[in-house]
């Protein structure tokens, strides 16, 4: 059944339905967007989806690509099959969103990113805990230069998977086909984003990884130091085997001071000299700034709305290339025991 529909609005449609259930909440839920389809290799939950929605189901992408009505496509698949996904869907003339990583190697990342930018066509990538207050107001901070020069950062991830997790959906994850990685490419990738968002290009890795406690091919704990362009040094360390799960953390220090998150919210904020830096901490500790607001659904939202009026998302797909880069310099610095350049 074809949804009838506003054509003011975008028609979208979600591909892969596990993370891609939060995809449909957040469509359902957007202004100027109207949730047209579902696709998945599992008939049953895409036509289970479909019915609770009023919405079509299919379990073949090109069948779907063929609707003249839909916009906007997110893709929502292991992270293996993103780029096969995306060509076809830049072919059809469809804008598209997809879930981070953006796919498991530079090569297929720039396939992606090209061919949306040469049809003119919107490409934006997950990275929805760049959105939130705190770690808006921490990326603020840093960008004017309130820190002074800076030197050194530090990110933790201490999260806890069961073999379970791994197992589950087929045990796509913690392959290197479809996952591309364990801890790091999962898991840590967002604040390896945040960390690199901060503090700009990374130059060089130095990186050991390791299975723990897990039966996967990729690894569930990896460290890192990391050289940065403006030269500063950084470090992270990111697992899966810390139970029960300690969450991350991600500290910055410049010459004039410091500031540390912990689980996305501040917890440390001292600035040299800076007589609204304790001003600043006490409103850091407000409800209003460490609430953790719905950031999925707002890049969506602001998806739709870059699709509507033709211009770039807020995070596009290009920048979803950035932490994968990292990521996987550190995964060829553990197999050869060499530090690696990245520029």
């Amino acid at each position: 059944m074809n949804k009838k529909r506003d054509k003011s609005n975008v028609g979208a449609a979600v591909v892969g339905l596990g993370r891609g259930q939060t995809h449909v909440n957040g469509l359902l839920r957007a202004k100027g967007a109207e949730l047209l389809a579902v696709c998945d290799k599992n008939k049953e939950a895409a036509d289970r989806f479909a019915s609770q929605h009023g919405i079509d189901a299919y379990t073949d992408l090109s069948s779907l690509l063929e609707r003249e009505d839909i916009d906007l496509i997110h893709v929502c698949t292991p992270s293996g099959l993103h780029t096969e996904m995306l060509l076809q869907i830049a072919e059809a003339g469809k804008h598209a969103i997809t879930e981070k990583p953006l796919d498991i190697t530079l090569e297929r990342i720039d396939m992606a990113v090209e061919a949306f930018a040469k049809r003119n066509l919107q490409f934006g990538c997950i990275f929805q805990i760049r959105l939130m207050p705190a770690i808006r107001h921490m990326k603020q901070a840093v960008d004017s230069g309130r820190l002074g020069k800076l030197f050194m950062a530090n990110a933790h991830i201490h999260f806890y998977r069961t073999q379970e997790y791994y197992e589950q959906n087929g045990g796509w994850r913690g392959t290197w086909a479809w996952d591309g990685g364990g801890s790091l490419m999962n898991q840590a990738i967002h604040t390896i984003d945040l960390m690199q968002w901060m503090l700009g290009p990374v130059e060089s890795v130095i990186g050991h990884t390791q299975v723990s406690t897990h039966r996967i091919e990729t690894e569930d704990t990896g460290v890192a130091l990391l050289k940065f362009a403006n030269g500063a040094c950084g470090t992270i360390a990111g697992t899966t085997s810390a139970y029960p799960g300690f969450g991350t953390s991600l500290d910055i220090y410049g010459e004039d001071g410091g500031i540390g998150m912990r689980n996305n919210q501040i917890t440390n904020w001292k600035i040299r000299g800076d007589q609204m830096a304790a001003e600043e901490a006490a409103v850091i500790g407000n409800v209003e700034l460490n609430v953790t607001n719905d950031t999925t659904g707002e890049q969506i939202q602001d998806m739709v709305d870059a699709v509507r009026n033709n211009r770039p998302p807020l995070i596009t797909g290009k920048e979803g290339r950035d932490a994968v880069e990292i990521v996987l310099a550190i995964y060829e610095s553990s197999r050869t025991g060499k530090e690696v350049r990245l520029r």
